[in-house]
């Protein structure tokens, strides 16, 4: 294979590369989940006492919220 084949064939996988990488949808951010009122009541003392990321801990484990929706629910609280 002489060296302008090569070239060619480096090229054409790196615009194919680039095409492909561009075509890809952009990721929208799901809305967050509603919060659980109950929950939210038993962690208000969590969170004066000992702080947010107790409590946002703590909603994570009573309700299985992930870590975005604990978060935002946690800071309605303030």
């Amino acid at each position: 294979m002489d060296s302008s084949t090569a070239y060619f064939l480096i090229a054409g996988a790196f615009l194919f590369g680039y095409g492909c990488g561009r075509a890809t949808p952009s990721k929208t951010a799901t809305p967050p989940a509603p919060p659980d009122l109950d929950a939210l009541e038993a962690v208000r003392p969590i969170l004066e006492k000992h702080g947010q990321i107790a409590a946002i801990k703590a909603y994570r484990e009573r309700t299985g919220a992930g870590l975005r929706d604990a978060k935002l629910a946690v800071d309605a609280l303030r």
